[in-house]
């Protein structure tokens, strides 16, 4: 039996399996294409500032849901919301996972 092989084989099969069990965790996120920004806050429990948006189409959620903005985006983040609430504008925002409260926000656009 060729060892060297069989070891090829084995770690090329761990790799396959690690890529297909970490990308749907990574690729799971929900976009929301127009979201008014009812609160942005600091709160000194968490890295990331709470934020509570409104869906204006409604499609995926009803009424104020609070999420918090990735520690990754920082001062730049909350910058871009404070913008936008400030001109009244609807924003484009990724939030890991289904969109439930309490995720984070990880990126975010203005709308026109």
């Amino acid at each position: 039996m060729n060892w060297k092989k069989v070891s090829s084989t084995l770690l090329v099969c761990a790799m396959v399996i690690t890529v297909l069990v970490t990308l749907p965790a990574v690729a799971n996120a929900l976009d929301v294409s127009a979201c008014s920004i009812a609160k942005i806050g600091v709160d000194a429990r968490f890295e990331g500032a709470p934020v509570q948006l409104v869906d204006t189409s409604g499609v995926n959620w009803t009424g104020n849901r609070q999420f918090y903005l990735s520690s990754t985006l920082g001062n730049q983040g909350l910058a871009v919301l404070l913008t936008a609430y400030s001109m009244d504008k609807t924003v484009w925002v990724r939030i890991v996972g289904d969109g439930a409260a309490g995720s984070l926000i990880t990126v975010i656009f203005v709308n026109k």
